[in-house]
């Protein structure tokens, strides 16, 4: 007999038989508890998210235009949702068509309630741009105030400005943008958000509120191209207007004039039929128009007698002045007039007085202006009186060098810091023309007296400034040949763009 059990082999076959069908029940019972979930996700999202996202863009296409009682029935309708609902649900391919179109619907009115909101929102914060100017006397604290802005905000936006920026160097008339906050529903009406303005034509400083709260300046520098522009003509109605015309600005006519001072008077030797060239740096923005001019090089002026010519020269020791072809200086002890765009109206010498009715000397020259028109220090000096005298109305005395004395009558007024013992430069503004004391009209009364004797402004042969000494004329010559070549070379100041404007507030073209 052998080893094999028949009764323990059907015992194992049974087994086998139980564990397999018990296996195979279980996997279907697996796959029918899968299935029947599937279908229930199914159908919920057929009969509650279809509606509901059918129903709320519904409503909120209703709410975007109801209002009052309509607006309540859109909120009522997506709370309780109606019949037809039900049977969107019942199709799905209809309903998937139909939710689509509705949630399209539900994103452009969603844009425009959230429109509608911002439009009516009476607790918004609202942004302006203002402009303010800072008056005569005035100060950048005292524009903020006068702005609405708290005394701790403009102290703390005045500190991050002074980083930047000195504040003794704000001028009367500069003109500042305020970029303002409003919040109704703060304590504060305006808070700060920040400001600009342009000192020059080439700087720009801003002071901008952080996420921080605080506030940080920054300056802004541009850069221009530098060329060298000739502006040359004939005078037909003033030098000033035919310069202008020629291409020239305010800036360089002032400067000119300033050049050709001690070899020219204005009120006398300008005649039509003049000449006069001008040779200047002029700078150059991105589109082409002239930002700011520099330094005249080169002047000339052919009028009667011998042309004046001169050109621009720094010495070694850093000393700027203009010297003709062969070295000679153009500056001289005093200035032939002391005041710019002035008549004429009285010589030097013996006539008879307007008021008092008599003839006797008239030891000065007396230059006819408007009132306030500034007058100028004829020379380098020391005041020796500045204050009323006599019959001369608001008075100016300078001392000078070589024993020579000047004086300035009959003032509206005297120029900040004038008084007895201040020292003065040629060319600083000391006092304004008025009609102070024995006078029948505004004018300014001008005496120069040498070593104490009264002689006539207009015919003295003065001293000249500085002189190149013989080290120093083989450099000038050769940067007047270089200047002569540059001028040759320069571009008619006609040719460029309109310049920029001028003034206080943002620091155009001079």
């Amino acid at each position: 007999m052998s080893g094999f059990d028949v009764t323990r082999a059907d015992k194992h076959r049974a087994r086998g038989v139980v564990a397999f069908a018990s296996l195979s029940l279980s996997t279907a019972l697996l796959f029918a508890l899968l299935s029947t979930q599937n279908s229930s996700s199914e159908a919920a999202s057929l009969d509650t998210s279809e509606p509901i996202i059918a129903t709320a863009a519904l409503a909120a296409s209703e709410a975007a235009t109801a209002s009052g009682t309509e607006l309540e029935s859109a909120l009522t309708a997506e709370a309780a949702p109606s019949e037809p609902v039900l049977e969107r649900s019942t199709a799905p391919a209809a309903s998937a068509l139909y939710n689509q179109h509705f949630v399209y619907a539900a994103v452009a009115d969603a844009a425009a309630l959230d429109a509608a909101a911002f439009r009516d929102c009476s607790s918004c914060a609202t942004i302006i741009q203002v402009e303010r100017r800072v008056p005569r006397g005035g100060t950048l604290a005292g524009v903020l105030e006068d702005a609405g802005i708290g005394n701790v905000e403009a102290a703390r936006a005045i500190a991050a400005l002074g980083n930047v920026f000195n504040l003794r160097q704000l001028r009367a008339g500069q003109s500042i943008n305020l970029y303002l906050e409003t919040r109704p529903e703060e304590s504060r009406d305006v808070a700060l958000n920040g400001l600009s303005f342009r000192p020059d034509v080439d700087r720009a400083i801003t002071v901008a509120r952080t996420f921080g709260d605080e506030f940080r300046a920054r300056e802004t520098i541009a850069e221009f191209e530098v060329e060298m522009a000739r502006a040359s003509g004939t005078i037909s109605q003033s030098l000033y207007v035919d310069a202008l015309d020629a291409g020239a600005t305010d800036r360089v006519v002032v400067e000119l004039a300033g050049v050709l001072a001690y070899a020219i008077d204005f009120q006398r030797s300008i005649r039509a039929g003049d000449e006069f060239d001008i040779l200047f740096e002029r700078h150059i923005d991105d589109e082409g128009n002239t930002a700011r001019t520099g330094d005249i090089l080169y002047a000339r002026y052919a009028g009667r007698g011998e042309p004046k010519e001169f050109f621009r020269y720094e010495t070694e020791d850093g000393i700027i002045g203009y010297y003709s072809g062969d070295g000679a200086s153009a500056q001289r002890l005093l200035m032939l007039t002391p005041i710019n765009g002035a008549r004429l109206s009285s010589h030097f010498g013996r006539r008879r007085h307007p008021i008092l009715g008599y003839t006797r000397n008239h030891n000065g020259t007396d230059f006819a202006a408007p009132t306030g028109t500034p007058i100028f220090a004829a020379g380098n000096g020391v005041v020796l009186r500045a204050n009323r005298f006599g019959s001369f109305g608001n008075y100016i005395r300078l001392r000078h060098a070589n024993g020579y004395e000047t004086a300035y009558a009959h003032l509206n007024g005297f120029a900040r810091g004038i008084r007895s013992g201040t020292r003065v430069t040629q060319g600083q503004v000391i006092g304004y023309v008025g009609t102070t004391g024995r006078s029948t009209g505004p004018h300014l009364h001008y005496e120069v007296h040498h070593n104490g004797r009264p002689v006539n402004p207009m015919t003295l042969d003065l001293p000249t400034g500085r002189q190149l000494n013989a080290d120093e004329i083989p450099l000038f010559e050769a940067e007047r040949d270089r200047i002569l070549a540059i001028r040759d070379g320069a571009v008619d100041a006609r040719s460029g763009e309109a310049p920029i404007m001028a003034d206080a507030s943002n620091g155009g073209a001079q």
